[in-house]
């Protein structure tokens, strides 16, 4: 298929064979071009959890409000975001191993080490918040769309007690939650949705003030 048709056809599955398994190598494949997408100064502060355990599954369930699909996918994978890229250390570690790589010259490295470290230096938590999120969510979408060329089906997921949920996979607090993702042979194929019209979510050159309130909120 096409990315348009994957795109046009993918649906969120939430019910899924439970006796269907897809191999760990495939998942990591799949994971390894996801870690592709675009990220802010190239950090790579998107991690991947794999939960494959079936009676650890059985305790997240009640975690995430008792939804079906957490313990009968193929997989179950929680997505961080992880705060230590943030440092100078990641960012030097990164950039010297694509100078060695032949990727830039030394001017262009120390360039872009200083901008990265600059501009993360007076970040507020958060900003960096902001950073992880959107660095994670661009990767999940890519991994969502792979999954799916697989013949898979999937569903992302941000309904969950975070904080109960840290607790029980013992995840260091420097990790920031972005979603879980189930990933497996669908039983029975998502609903359709309905997607706003292209002339309602598109502006050109500034967004009409009437679609704010007096005080900015929508």
């Amino acid at each position: 298929m096409s990315l348009q048709d994957i795109i046009l056809q993918r649906k969120s599955v939430r019910h899924y064979d439970p006796n269907y398994t897809i191999e760990r190598k495939e998942i990591l494949d799949s994971i390894e071009l996801a870690a592709k997408s675009p990220n802010g100064n190239n950090i790579q502060s998107t991690r991947y959890l794999l939960i494959e355990d079936k009676e650890l599954r059985a305790k997240v369930k009640p975690l995430a409000y008792n939804q079906e699909q957490v313990e009968t996918s193929s997989y179950l994978i929680l997505i961080l975001g992880d705060y230590r890229t943030f440092h100078a250390e990641n960012i030097y570690a990164i950039q010297d191993k694509a100078l060695e790589k032949g990727y830039f010259t030394q001017e262009t490295k120390t360039y872009l080490t200083n901008a990265a470290i600059g501009y993360y230096r007076n970040m507020s938590k958060q900003d960096y918040l902001k950073e992880l999120v959107r660095d994670g969510s661009l990767a999940a979408m890519t991994l969502v769309l792979i999954l799916n060329e697989k013949g898979y089906q999937t569903i992302t997921m941000s309904g969950y007690d975070k904080a109960a949920l840290f607790e029980e996979l013992n995840i260091p607090q420097h990790y920031e939650d972005i979603m879980l993702l189930s990933v497996g042979r669908g039983i029975q194929e998502g609903h359709s949705t309905v997607r706003h019209d292209i002339e309602d979510i598109t502006f050109i050159d500034r967004v009409p003030s009437l679609l704010l309130g007096n005080d900015g909120n929508p």
